[in-house]
């Protein structure tokens, strides 16, 4: 049976469409798009590595960038408040979340969001979430290493105390949320711009 079903956030919880665009504008105002150049570049190259903790992963990051400490500190004083901020403005939960939620729980179940980004309580409430709604959540960098990393998803699962084969793990990319729930023999549930997931086919089971 599946005991736990993951929820990524960002283009599955919500609709993000748009929201590149606003980051762009927003760090082209404040003089910091070159560090937002960086910062996806870098991502991708760290895509699935794995680091022993929190500290080494960031320690990792903010190293490949060409001014690492002024990037330190525009990543937490500047980058992710604006995304919140920009959140809380002009987005909010897919009309489906809070019922499948509950539909989910009344068989027992748990409720995890994982994200690739910190900030996850704080992206939460921005667009409406109720915290109430969900049993864990999981910040990538926290667990040492951003999706697809295998050791990531296997944290969690020691953490929710399920087994992988057990979980369920909803998503709007194959190539980082597909690939890291398979690589550790969990099912994925695929979904574009927040749209619904077909979930009876998991409680049934």
């Amino acid at each position: 049976m599946y005991k736990a079903i993951i929820f990524d956030l960002d283009g599955t919880l919500y609709d993000k469409s748009g929201l590149a665009r606003r980051l762009v504008l927003s760090q082209l105002r404040k003089g910091g798009l070159g560090m937002l150049k960086q910062e996806r570049s870098i991502r991708k190259e760290l895509r699935g590595c794995h680091f022993e903790s929190e500290e080494a992963f960031y320690e990792a990051f903010f190293a490949r960038f060409s001014r690492p400490e002024l990037a330190r500190r525009w990543y937490f004083e500047t980058y992710m408040p604006d995304m919140v901020r920009l959140l809380r403005r002009h987005y909010r939960t897919a009309p489906w979340v809070e019922t499948v939620i509950a539909e989910w729980r009344t068989h027992g179940r748990k409720v995890v969001v994982f994200s690739d980004y910190g900030c996850v309580r704080e992206k939460l409430q921005a667009i409406g979430f109720n915290l109430d709604w969900g049993d864990a959540l999981f910040e990538a960098p926290a667990l040492g290493g951003l999706k697809p990393c295998k050791e990531s998803f296997e944290k969690i699962c020691r953490e929710i105390d399920v087994q992988p084969s057990e979980c369920l793990m909803v998503g709007d990319r194959q190539d980082t949320d597909g690939d890291g729930a398979r690589s550790v023999g969990m099912a994925f549930e695929y979904v574009a711009k927040a749209g619904k997931p077909n979930l009876k086919p998991y409680l049934e089971k």
